[in-house]
């Protein structure tokens, strides 16, 4: 999934931890894309080559090789990882355990759109994914889903700000 849906889930989380800044919400929603970025300039891995059309999809020219940010144990590991150190932080268990199901969101959103290259464990285990970029359609149906996440988690956001703009005015 693209930022849009993985931004989603840190609007729509915002509310459940209001002492953090919406900006640890979103790093949150994109940090294993910003480790995947950070591992592809130390050549531990790969983004690939990808073809994207309206007919066929997204088809894999060259395989990507993500199992640093994007296997499933890893991204496990991450988001344990940044509870982790969210809870030092804010010395909140609750806040922890909140921003780290935000790191794992990215997993289950992309296992959704990715063709199966998210591996199981590290590379050259089984790789997963639902596979909806794989078909010109899915592609048009992930546009959509990406779109209608990112309305509903900033439509969450902001009612939940105009409530507690609201709190905070009366007497």
């Amino acid at each position: 999934m693209g930022p849009p849906g993985h931004f989603a889930i840190g609007f729509a989380a915002k509310p459940t931890a209001p002492a953090v800044s919406i900006w640890v919400f979103l790093l949150a929603s994109w940090f294993l894309d910003l480790l995947s970025f950070i591992f592809e300039v130390l050549g531990l891995e790969d983004f690939g080559v990808a073809d994207i059309s309206f007919e066929h999809g997204i088809e894999m020219v060259v395989p990507a090789s993500v199992a640093w940010s994007h296997g499933l144990l890893m991204s496990i590991l991450w988001s344990v990882l940044f509870g982790m150190v969210i809870f030092l932080v804010y010395r909140d268990k609750r806040t922890g355990v909140i921003l780290g199901l935000v790191v794992f969101s990215h997993w289950v959103l992309d296992f959704i759109v990715h063709i199966p290259d998210l591996p199981l464990l590290l590379q050259g285990s089984p790789n997963l994914g639902l596979g909806l970029w794989g078909s010109g359609p899915g592609l048009i149906a992930s546009f959509i889903l990406e779109l209608a996440l990112f309305a509903g988690g900033i439509a969450i956001y902001i009612v939940w700000r105009k409530q507690e703009k609201a709190k905070g005015s009366r007497p």
